[in-house]
């Protein structure tokens, strides 16, 4: 017999679809502290297989959690084709990842999103800080919600903005983006 049946073939590619998905994968956390030093990107320093890696905490020197960043786009429902920008959606132009509801970043595979509806899930490499450096500290919580970028919710003037610390509602620290 040569290779599998198509039909476990399509099964497999239906899980692994699914999974990536729906999976509830770590995020990268952007800017990050390693070895007392800010991170806005994927680095290598410190992997021994020099792969690019990410903390999933905004310091990886207090809690040594991190995973290996995604280097091409994944999921969605164009089978991981790469991000075009510019693009339309939602009759607007974007040049860079969304998020969901769900803090997942995303991005159209198509130059019209509004018209053919493809996507894939950003690699971790095409991510960076949206604000280098400090003061700005991701994720923040904002009632209840996780952001894991600068956010105009709650500012009255539609302004970007970020939490300085990790809870915005008990802190009440903040700062324009």
């Amino acid at each position: 017999m040569n290779g599998w049946p198509s039909y476990l073939v399509g099964w497999m590619a239906f899980l692994l679809y699914s999974y990536e998905t729906t999976g509830n994968y770590p995020r990268c956390v952007f800017p990050f502290i390693y070895r007392g030093k800010p991170h806005n990107g994927c680095i290598t320093d410190g992997s021994f297989f020099g792969r690019q890696w990410c903390s999933v905490t905004s310091s990886f020197d207090e809690k040594q959690q991190w995973k290996y960043c995604e280097t091409n786009e994944y999921g969605g429902n164009s089978f991981s084709k790469p991000c075009i920008f510019p693009a339309m959606y939602r009759n607007n132009v974007v040049s860079e990842c969304l998020e969901d509801e769900n803090n997942k970043l995303w991005c159209p595979t198509t130059e019209n999103m509004d018209k053919d509806g493809k996507w894939s899930l950003c690699a971790d490499t095409r991510i960076s800080s949206l604000v280098p450096g400090f003061p700005c500290h991701f994720p923040f919580n904002y009632k209840n919600k996780n952001y894991f970028n600068c956010t105009t919710k709650g500012s009255k003037e539609n302004l970007l903005w970020c939490a300085t610390s990790y809870n915005y509602d008990r802190d009440h620290t903040w700062v324009y983006c």
